[in-house]
């Protein structure tokens, strides 16, 4: 993401047969920006971020409790969590699309983008702030 900044990311729920899926830009978020999010989380996940080295092999569930007990010590009830290394990531999307299955397979999609052309076509909708929206084919 540093080297392209252009993603694209997709949710899927199937027991409601419905996906989002969202194209944009990213940018990675100030420290500042990243601590300010990170202090506004239980502290029970702060504890737990600072406490696991994510995604590394470990020996043992063990490990992990023993690291959070520690922490959870040197900071008592009220000590402010530093922030692990850990950050976020701001998308500014380009395009959302909504779908929602159907049994016939002729789903719905609905796709809102931005668009600073002139809409003068009955099947582009204009929406607020360059936004347009339309209906597209399953």
């Amino acid at each position: 993401m540093e080297t392209n900044p252009n993603v694209a990311v997709a949710f899927y729920w199937l027991p409601l047969r419905r996906s989002i899926r969202i194209e944009g830009s990213v940018s990675k978020l100030s420290r500042q920006e990243s601590e300010t999010y990170f202090h506004t989380r239980p502290r029970a996940s702060q504890i737990g971020a600072l406490a696991s080295p994510q995604s590394e092999v470990i020996a043992s569930r063990e490990y992990i409790d023993k690291i959070e007990d520690d922490i959870k010590l040197k900071l008592g009830e009220s000590g402010e969590v530093p922030l692990p290394n850990w950050g976020g990531y701001l998308i500014t999307p380009r395009a959302i699309e909504f779908w929602q299955g159907q049994t016939n397979r002729l789903h719905d999609r609905i796709r809102f983008r931005k668009s600073d052309e002139e809409v003068d076509d009955k099947l582009v909708h204009r929406g607020e702030n360059g936004w347009v929206y339309e209906r597209l084919a399953p």
